[in-house]
């Protein structure tokens, strides 16, 4: 698959470059994602041109180190590598085809889907496209790694497990020792509800936020036997597992163990096998 980079989502709507650069680390996510799934980004050939601020192109921006105060240099610094890759490394579309006038018409006209800056136009929509035919084509355009990693989930270009672990990387879950058979066996629609409950989970202001929240009604796991103990049987009997569900009326559990202020997902249920015998 190839994801082509929206041109027209830099049109100098920045105000100052500090808040062009505020934007780049979400942009990084999305280019190590494309590049870890092999996926081929696509540039528009005068993408150089663009601007960044009213007075200032991306050329300009990488080619002025002198010109501007010291953060901004050391920003531009940490950030060289990436502008450069995004202007001048092919693959350019445009060299390609003759037939489109923007990157937005090309994905279409392609099938396929646009990363964009952040930029109000353009940031994690459908962009609906009328092609030669005048037939409407829809392109998401994605600004965010969370809308990102929704499209290439909706394309199966990575699977459940992939979108969860970069969904909460670094954050309060962790998702390393998840069993992924007990997420491929959930409906799309319950997929849905344990990433809505998970994105809940991260917004708690405090662990004693979570623990009352009769949303997640999170509580001990408890077998009534050794015999029973499910995780004890996986290689966790050393920990002290905890369980919370994924909304009031939800059927979906979520079963881990705490550490710090980080809570190791396990194991995913959605038929009470185990929850029922503790």
């Amino acid at each position: 698959m190839e994801i082509l980079l929206n041109e027209k989502s830099l049109d100098g709507q920045f105000d100052s470059l500090e808040t062009f650069f505020n934007t780049l680390p979400e942009m990084s996510r999305n280019m190590k994602i494309l590049k870890e799934k092999n996926l081929l980004l696509y540039k528009h050939s005068s993408l150089y041109s663009r601007n960044v601020t009213k007075e200032m192109t991306l050329m300009e921006l990488q080619n002025s180190r002198g010109n501007i105060i010291p953060v901004y240099r050391d920003e531009i610094r940490k950030w060289k590598r990436d502008l450069s890759e995004m202007t001048t490394s092919p693959p350019f579309w445009d060299t390609e085809s003759q037939q489109c006038e923007d990157s937005i018409s090309e994905a279409a006209r392609r099938h396929t889907d646009v990363i964009s800056f952040q930029h109000p136009d353009y940031e994690d929509k459908e962009l609906k496209v009328l092609d030669y035919d005048k037939n409407t084509q829809i392109v998401h355009s994605s600004v965010t790694t969370n809308y990102l990693l929704h499209t290439l989930l909706m394309h199966k270009v990575i699977d459940e497990y992939y979108f969860l672990k970069k969904r909460y990387m670094g954050k309060r879950l962790v998702l390393e020792q998840l069993d992924m058979e007990s997420v491929k066996n959930l409906q799309q629609t319950e997929f849905e509800e344990l990433t809505a409950a998970l994105d809940r989970f991260e917004r708690m202001e405090s662990w004693g936020a979570i623990c009352k929240d009769q949303f997640f009604y999170y509580k001990s796991y408890q077998p009534a036997s050794k015999k029973k103990d499910y995780f004890a049987n996986k290689g966790f009997g050393d920990k002290e597992i905890n369980k919370f569900r994924c909304g009031q009326h939800s059927q979906i559990r979520c079963f881990g163990y705490r550490k710090d202020d980080k809570f190791h997902i396990l194991m995913v249920e959605r038929d009470h096998s185990v929850s029922d015998t503790g």
